[in-house]
């Protein structure tokens, strides 16, 4: 016999074999995206750092970094206050806190001292600013 196409069986076989494979993958593929998001906010509230200390060497004026519910602001003392120039969206799934809102001086170091805790899903990270504007990423799981 010359077949041409797929029988019920072999049909129910693969369907059988595909709902198995999305069933032992959902759950990795959400723990996945969910690694994906906190490393995502990371990266962007590093960067967001990274570039208030770049912006206050770079035009010789302090700059300082505030963060507020799902985002990171970046204000220049123009005489009249602070006034945002930039801000940095970071996940609204992370639960983000400040200890205090750091200044970057045009020389490229930080007032006060500033500690950024990130925390999802029992998990907590820690953002260390030190004086000379370094910044470390510390896991504490």
């Amino acid at each position: 016999m010359n077949k041409k196409g797929l029988t019920v069986f072999e049909l129910l076989i693969t369907v059988g074999l595909f709902s198995f494979l999305v069933t032992v993958m959902v759950p990795g593929l959400q723990s996945f995206f969910v690694r994906m998001e906190i490393h995502t906010g990371l990266r962007t509230l590093t960067s967001g750092l990274s570039t208030a200390r770049y912006l206050a060497i770079q035009n010789n004026q302090s700059v300082r970094a505030e963060v507020i519910p799902g985002c990171l602001q970046l204000s220049v003392d123009n005489g009249q206050g602070w006034q945002v120039t930039r801000s940095f969206d970071l996940s609204e799934k992370l639960s983000i806190r400040a200890n205090s809102r750091p200044v970057f001086s045009p020389l490229g170091f930080v007032s006060p001292l500033c500690t950024i805790t990130l925390e999802s899903r029992g998990r907590t990270w820690r953002v260390v600013l030190s004086m000379y504007g370094r910044i470390k990423v510390y896991d504490n799981g």
